[in-house]
C-alpha cells in the first residue's frame, strides 16, 4: 500500500471507531432515563401502600370517634331515664340506647376488620421495603456503571477525536476534502473490498478499475457510488 492509501485506511478506521462509540453513547442516556423509572416505580409501589395504610389509620381514628359520640350518648340516654316520668319514654329511651349500643358493636366490627386489613398492609409493607431496597440498590449499581460507561466513552471519543485531526494534517488536502464530501453523502466514504464487487453499494466494479486497485498503484474510487476502494486480499 502506498502511504495516501494508509493514510485514507487509518482514517477510515477511525471514523468507524468514532461512529460506533457515538451510536452507542447515544443509547446510555435513554437507559439510565429507563432505570431511573424503574426505580421511580419501586418507590410508587412502597408509597402506594403507605398511602392505604394512612387511609385505612384515618378511617379506624373516625370509626372510634363514632363510637365515642355513641357511648356519650347513651350516658345522656341513661341519665334521662332516671327522669322519665311515663312509661312511654321510658321504653323510647330503651330502644333508643338499645339502638345505640347495636350501632356500637357494628362500628367495632368494622374496627376489627380495619384493623386486620393494617396488620396485612404492615406486613406487606415491611416485605415490600426489603425487596424494594435490594432492587433500588441494584438498579442504582446499574446507573453507576451507565454513566461510568458515558464518561469513559466520552474520553476515548475525545482521544480519537484528537488523533483524527493530527492524522489529517498528515494527508493532502484534496483527499481530505473528497473523503469528507463522500463521507457526509453516503454515511461511509470507504469501501474495503477482496472480490470485484463494491462493498459499499455492492455492485460489480469494471474489469479495468479492478485490475488497476489490485495493483495498488494508486487511490481508486468505485465508479457506481464514489466511494474510494481499498483492496485487502484474504
Amino acid at each position: 500500500m502506498d502511504s495516501d492509501t494508509q493514510l485514507l485506511l487509518k482514517l477510515h478506521q477511525l471514523d468507524e471507531e468514532i461512529s460506533r462509540l457515538e451510536k452507542f453513547k447515544e443509547k446510555i442516556p435513554e437507559e439510565i432515563h429507563i432505570l431511573k423509572k424503574e426505580e421511580e416505580n419501586l418507590i410508587h409501589r412502597f408509597e402506594k401502600v403507605q398511602t392505604e395504610l394512612n387511609r385505612l389509620e384515618s378511617l379506624k381514628r373516625e370509626k372510634e370517634l363514632d363510637i365515642q359520640t355513641f357511648e356519650d350518648r347513651i350516658l345522656k340516654i341513661q341519665d334521662a331515664l332516671d327522669k322519665v316520668r311515663t312509661n312511654e319514654e321510658y321504653k323510647a329511651l330503651l330502644r333508643e340506647k338499645a339502638q345505640a349500643e347495636e350501632s356500637i358493636m357494628e362500628i367495632e366490627d368494622e374496627i376489627l376488620t380495619i384493623m386486620e386489613e393494617i396488620e396485612s398492609l404492615e406486613r406487606e409493607k415491611e416485605k415490600l421495603n426489603q425487596i424494594i431496597e435490594k432492587e433500588k440498590q441494584t438498579i442504582q449499581d446499574k446507573i453507576r456503571k451507565k454513566e461510568e460507561e458515558l464518561e469513559n466513552i466520552s474520553q476515548q471519543l475525545e482521544k480519537l477525536k484528537k488523533e483524527r485531526e493530527k492524522l489529517k494534517e498528515r494527508m493532502k488536502q484534496p483527499f481530505i476534502s473528497k473523503y469528507e464530501m463522500i463521507k457526509k453523502k453516503r454515511g461511509t466514504a470507504v469501501a474495503i473490498i477482496d472480490s470485484d464487487t463494491c462493498t459499499g453499494c455492492f455492485l460489480i466494479i469494471p474489469p479495468k478499475v479492478y485490475s488497476e486497485l489490485v495493483k495498488g498503484e494508486k487511490l481508486l474510487t468505485c465508479p457506481h457510488c464514489g466511494r474510494f476502494l481499498i483492496y485487502q486480499p484474504k
